[in-house]
């Protein structure tokens, strides 16, 4: 019987060892082509009760990495090139960011950005290919792009396929977005943009009372009530029918001319490009207007531009590392190239405010994501905290974002940082 015993003690030891063998073996012999993402270094993720959550909020423990390609359309040729080949740039240097944070986390999985850019070659023809390439044979669900009244031509094609899509900028034509796009997004109101150049020309010149209204001439059909509404809105008074003018044109003299014409208090210029702003304020200075001028300016750009003609400017939408007002995440894009390139950060911000929305519906999904982002009440932006804006204008609620904007004052050809101002919420 005791030998019996020790019979199977034997047995049951060797089944054992083996066991642990056959396991350790396994081990040995597991997939490690596994990509897995790292915890992140700080924790971002916000409380369950909040309408927004962080990109890259931190895990209790590794996940799984994946690619999540995200369109984007910007005209890297021909005139608007000037806008869209510096944001190009800047939109890379977002999803790096991003990715360098773990990427967007959804559902326990960790997404890194894969950009698929297309030139709208600054053309609604152009544009409409790089929708209809980006929709048909890249089957993305979501775009970001493209500015200007290019939205124009891809509204439709990103509606009709259900593309969530986020415009750098828009045109405020009622096609670009409407109350039946429902997956068009907008990364900023502009008329809060405008709003936040005539305050600060109002904190700044407080004498000021009548304005001339100076714009190109492409949008300013659309814009026309906005601006005017805005303008009473404010309690300023326009000094003469608006100056408008094309973007592409040799000479800006005889705009000046008419601008000087109305003797204005001061002179607005909400809608151009950097040519276009430097040639008016240099034909001004030249025939002695000394009012103020507000238009959106990158600081070094104007002064490297206009020299000792640089003066009583009110700029917004310059952002320099050295302002000392300047956001985190606005100063981290700053840092990841050349801190004293024109970042004009409008669709790098249509990326990042997507990043943030994704991630908050917790889905890849676009109608989902859409879904949710209409109940957000704010969202992370590269300028700050952002909020909606222009239900009514758009029909749409929580589609339209606007932001803190940055704001310098020049003169004599310094430039002086002022405090971010928040614009006014449009109606």
């Amino acid at each position: 019987m005791r030998k019996t015993k020790w019979g199977l003690c034997l047995i049951l030891l060797v089944l054992v060892l083996g066991l642990v063998t056959v396991l350790a073996a396994c081990g040995d012999n597991k997939d490690t082509t596994t990509t897995t993402a790292q915890a992140p270094t700080e924790t971002t993720a916000q409380a369950p009760t909040e309408t927004t959550a962080p990109v890259s909020s931190e895990p209790t423990t590794p996940v799984p990495t994946e690619t999540l390609r995200i369109g984007a359309i910007l005209s890297l040729s021909d005139w608007y090139s000037v806008v869209d080949a510096a944001d190009k740039v800047d939109l890379e240097y977002v999803a790096q960011m991003i990715n360098d944070d773990g990427g967007i986390q959804v559902q326990g999985k960790n997404y890194k950005i894969e950009l698929v850019i297309e030139d709208g070659k600054s053309s609604l023809d152009g544009n409409t290919a790089a929708a209809t390439k980006l929709v048909l044979d890249e089957k993305l669900s979501f775009v970001v792009g493209p500015g200007a009244f290019f939205n124009l031509a891809t509204t439709p094609i990103f509606e009709q396929n259900k593309v969530l899509h986020v415009a750098n900028y828009n045109g405020l034509n009622p096609a670009e977005m409407n109350k039946d796009t429902t997956y068009a997004f907008l990364g900023l109101d502009p008329i809060t943009q405008a709003n936040a150049e005539l305050k600060s020309l109002m904190l700044y010149y407080p004498d000021v009372k009548t304005v001339c209204l100076a714009t190109e001439d492409a949008t300013y059909p659309a814009f026309e009530p906005h601006f005017n509404a805005l303008v009473e809105r404010l309690g300023l008074t326009l000094s003469g029918p608006p100056v408008l003018f094309a973007t592409n044109a040799e000479d800006y003299n005889p705009v000046a001319s008419k601008i000087k014409a109305q003797n204005p208090d001061a002179v607005w210029m909400p809608v151009a490009i950097d040519p276009s702003y430097f040639g008016i304020t240099k034909g001004l200075r030249t025939l002695g207007y000394e009012g103020p001028l507000s238009f959106p300016i990158d600081a070094p750009s104007v002064t490297g531009a206009l020299g000792d003609v640089a003066t009583g400017i009110v700029g917004v939408l310059s952002k320099q590392i050295i302002d000392p007002n300047i956001s985190a995440p606005m100063k981290r894009l700053l840092e990841m190239g050349d801190p004293d390139r024109h970042v004009f950060g409008l669709g790098p911000n249509a990326l990042y405010i997507l990043a943030h929305a994704i991630q908050a519906a917790d889905s890849l999904d676009p109608t989902e994501v859409r879904d949710h982002w209409e109940t957000m009440t704010s969202i992370p932006t590269l300028y700050g905290e952002g909020f909606p804006s222009g239900s009514q204008l758009f029909g749409l609620a929580s589609h339209a974002w606007a932001h803190p904007i940055p704001v310098a004052l020049v003169d004599n050809g310094q430039v002086e940082y002022k405090p971010w101002i928040i614009p006014d919420v449009t109606p």
